[in-house]
């Protein structure tokens, strides 16, 4: 081979080289924006679970006079949240 040859066959490598920089490059900024909105949509879920904690808290004070069904009822209800909520979670975790 010649030198010439060689010349041109690392010039087709680098070549090659640069285009797949570029495009890791742009999935680099993909990704990163992806994990920006994903903490931002999981700080949002935090706010919301600590609300529904306060709420339950207050729930639990105003349910003193409630019968035991009634009792049972909210705290089925608020359970369910709760799940969702972690299941929410987990999902942006992924």
């Amino acid at each position: 081979m010649s030198t010439a040859e060689d010349l041109q066959r690392i010039r087709e490598k680098l070549k090659q080289l640069i285009a797949a920089h570029h495009t890791l490059l742009s999935e680099k900024r993909r990704f990163t924006d992806e994990i920006e909105k994903l903490k931002g949509a999981l700080n949002e879920q935090r706010t919301h679970n600590q609300e529904l904690i306060d709420q339950l808290s207050a729930a639990k004070v105003r349910t003193t006079g409630l019968s035991q069904e009634e009792k049972a009822a909210i705290e089925k209800k608020i359970n369910h949240y709760i799940k969702e909520i972690d299941r929410c979670i987990g999902q942006l975790g992924n």
